[in-house]
């Protein structure tokens, strides 16, 4: 699979686990409406738009293999991995 469509159907599992959750009404809806209205193939600057959104995912609830999937992904573009952002928000 594409890279493109890789980090499309991502976002999508992640929203559909709940990942976003814990974001604030107008940046869910305005990660919903991105979602909708992009077309493939992504830019390099989309696909790092949506991989800062899972940066900031919840993986409190998510399957450990999606967080696992999503990890490999972030960490071949250089992002940090969710589960160590999420435990690092923990301990502030």
């Amino acid at each position: 699979m594409q890279q493109d469509k890789i980090i499309l159907s991502r976002t999508t599992d992640l929203l559909a686990n709940g990942g976003f959750s814990h974001l604030k009404d107008d940046q869910l809806s305005a990660l919903h409406h991105q979602l909708l209205r992009l077309r493939e193939p992504l830019s390099m600057e989309q696909e790092n738009h949506l991989l800062k959104f899972w940066a900031n995912a919840d993986a409190t609830h998510l399957p450990e293999a999606l967080v696992y999937r999503c990890n490999m992904v972030l960490q071949q573009r250089g992002f940090l991995p969710i589960c160590e952002l999420y435990t690092g928000m923990e301990a502030e």
